[in-house]
């Protein structure tokens, strides 16, 4: 994986199956406030650690590493802003000790990168460095190193027993930032624009593992474009009902489904290709 592969989308491939599950083993998290301590990871950039809930609105910039320490939730109507260019790492662990960024429904993640300076989410392991946009160590066998990135929304979605919203999965019920579904098609989450997501799909129950981007929920207010999973151990990215439209996908190496539908979701997705 030696550049981003966005600029190579030239046809259209969907595969879309079902994978709702059913039986899926609950995660306990235990949630904190947010801890960011300056360091160095040995090559000269600084890294963030970052652990618990974003309650305020918050930017993370393209001069530091960002790295997630188990659940990293943004909360309570705040927005995440993430520079073009800007590197987000996911720690390892399974169950409650899986890493993954979490935007609850009524919060928003305003993620914008460029065709030259996207915004990457990967695994702690990767020597990726700050202004590279690939490192060395690892390519699409590299799966399940962390979790994933889940948005969620208060739009449409169908759900057993004609209930308006239900719980993500893999997210215990009494966590109410897991919660997804509503009444508001039109419902906004922010902006995912040239993000690639790599090496995810940490195990977070029996048979349950994180999808690389995973839509719960999300209204068409939401603008999703230019996304890129490689090397997940699950779904490349999974829509659960919603209805927001997305565009320009590329989905590489899934352990499972590229492209998964489920609950209705009744948005449009135009230009994806899977290999």
């Amino acid at each position: 994986m030696k550049k981003l592969l966005l600029s190579s989308l030239l046809a259209s491939t969907l595969i879309f199956t079902g994978c709702f599950k059913d039986d899926d083993t609950p995660i306990i998290i235990e949630e904190t406030t947010i801890i960011q301590n300056g360091g160095d990871n040995g090559n000269g950039s600084t890294v963030v650690n970052v652990s618990g809930a974003i309650t305020e609105n918050t930017t993370w910039t393209n001069d530091n590493i960002y790295r997630l320490n188990q659940k990293v939730v943004v909360d309570n109507g705040a927005t995440l802003t993430i520079q073009e260019g800007t590197i987000i790492k996911g720690t390892p662990g399974t169950g409650s000790l899986a890493s993954a960024l979490i935007v609850a429904r009524g919060s928003k993640i305003n993620a914008v990168g460029t065709p030259t300076q996207p915004i990457i989410f990967t695994s702690s392991s990767d020597n990726i460095e700050i202004g590279e946009t690939a490192g060395t160590n690892l390519d699409e066998n590299d799966r399940g190193l962390w979790g994933g990135l889940i948005v969620l929304g208060y739009a449409p979605c169908s759900l057993s027993g004609d209930i308006t919203e239900a719980q993500i999965e893999g997210i215990p019920a009494d966590d109410t930032f897991g919660l997804y579904g509503g009444t508001d098609p039109e419902d906004n989450s922010g902006v995912l624009s040239y993000i690639s997501i790599r090496h995810g799909g940490a195990l977070i129950g029996e048979g349950n593992e994180i999808n690389g981007l995973t839509l719960g929920g999300v209204g068409n207010g939401t603008i999703i474009n230019n996304i890129e999973v490689v090397a997940n151990v699950d779904d490349g990215i999974e829509f659960f009902g919603g209805t927001v439209n997305a565009s320009n996908l590329m989905v590489w190496a899934q352990g499972d489904d590229a492209i998964d539908i489920d609950q209705a979701y009744s948005g449009t997705i135009d230009n994806a290709v899977v290999v």
